[in-house]
């Protein structure tokens, strides 16, 4: 008999906890937006020509012109692209 009445009462405590949980509101923690973050990678670069100088004749003259060094990059992947979540205000 005792036993009956704890079952019971537990059942009844258990009901009543789950309606007070139905009828909680939730609480906003906050706000936040999915942001892309972009692949990293480690650049080495090769030279392939060095920087030069040549004279140019134009329009009766001759010009200094100077182009630069040409380099050839080769890209390594340290991490792929990945999203975060970012903390923004609730307004």
């Amino acid at each position: 008999m005792i036993g009956r009445t704890l079952m019971t009462g537990a059942c009844l405590a258990l009901v009543a906890a789950t309606a007070q949980a139905e009828n909680a509101k939730p609480r906003l923690l906050g706000c936040y937006k999915r942001v892309l973050m972009p692949a990293e990678y480690n650049v080495t670069k090769t030279k392939i020509k060095d920087a030069e100088r040549k004279y140019v004749k134009r329009n009766g003259r001759y010009e200094l012109l100077e182009y630069p060094a040409v380099f050839e990059e080769h890209k390594t992947l340290i991490k792929g692209e990945y999203y975060v979540m970012q903390e923004i205000p609730c307004n």
